[in-house]
């Protein structure tokens, strides 16, 4: 395989985990679902604070899944190291709100 096809096969990859990283968030900001966080992250999460934890969390979830998109699209036109530029920042600033989640909440 040539280099481009290469990087096609791995921006359409990362557009993929994108859509499951959006729909998991999605699920998890929206619809409140805490059973898509790993157990020990919501067990002592209150009830009045339910809904603020799941806010956080999915968004964090969210931007992680955004900066795989833009990464994967950006993979495929530039072909490019410089496209994941897009990934790290997504995934950075969503395991920081995730992590800003599970301090202010589960205690």
């Amino acid at each position: 395989m040539n280099d481009s096809a290469w990087f096609f096969l791995i921006g359409v990859l990362f557009m993929l985990l994108s859509l499951i990283f959006i729909a998991l968030g999605w699920q998890i900001w929206r619809k409140r679902k805490m059973d898509l966080i790993i157990s020990h992250h919501c067990d002592k999460v209150s009830e009045e604070n339910r809904r603020a934890y799941c806010t956080l969390s999915g968004i964090g979830v969210l931007f992680a899944g955004i900066g795989f998109g833009l990464s994967g699209i950006c993979v495929v036109f530039f072909q490019s190291l410089y496209a994941f530029i897009p990934m790290t920042v997504g995934l950075v600033s969503g395991i920081a709100l995730l992590a800003a989640a599970g301090v202010r909440y589960n205690r």
